[in-house]
């Protein structure tokens, strides 16, 4: 193998190896805001797991050092946020549905009162079945089909 050869294949691996370091990096940055963002705990385990890179590598690199370091102690911070804003949010869910349960309980009276009202007309009209009613009653004896299937004889 000649030394332009050589040369060759050693630029072509170290630019490989620059070009895995890169994506490597990209990925841990993103892992780390990413956990970050969602109030995870931001570990070099925590990180390496999401970025799929080996923790060495985490503790090699000098600026991902430092960030996760600085995001360690903020991760909690996150989780409180996430926390009030739940809270915040349930209290605005309670709040229309005790709202709601107000409306249908008044609803619900409303219609009670009707159905009394109702009833106690029935009650006057002495409870016998409006005329459209009757007047089926007497087609169904009439006509034996009418009432359904009849017994042989």
């Amino acid at each position: 193998m000649s030394n332009g050869d050589r040369d060759h294949r050693t630029a072509r691996l170290t630019a490989a190896a620059a070009a895995r370091t890169t994506s490597a990096t990209a990925r841990a940055r993103r892992a780390i805001t990413r956990l970050h963002n969602t109030g995870q705990p931001v570990t070099f385990v925590a990180v390496a797991r999401a970025a799929d890179v080996s923790t060495s590598f985490l503790y090699k690199q000098t600026q991902l050092r430092q960030d996760i370091d600085a995001k360690r102690g903020t991760a909690t911070a996150g989780i409180e946020r996430s926390r009030a804003a739940s809270a915040e949010s349930l209290r605005t869910k309670l709040a229309t549905a005790i709202d709601r349960n107000r409306e249908l309980t008044e609803q619900l009276e409303q219609l009670h009162t009707e159905n009394e009202a109702l009833r106690s007309r029935l009650l006057e009209l002495g409870t016998r079945p409006p005329a459209k009613q009757e007047a089926r009653r007497g087609e169904h004896a009439d006509n034996p089909s009418a009432t359904g299937p009849q017994q042989p004889r």
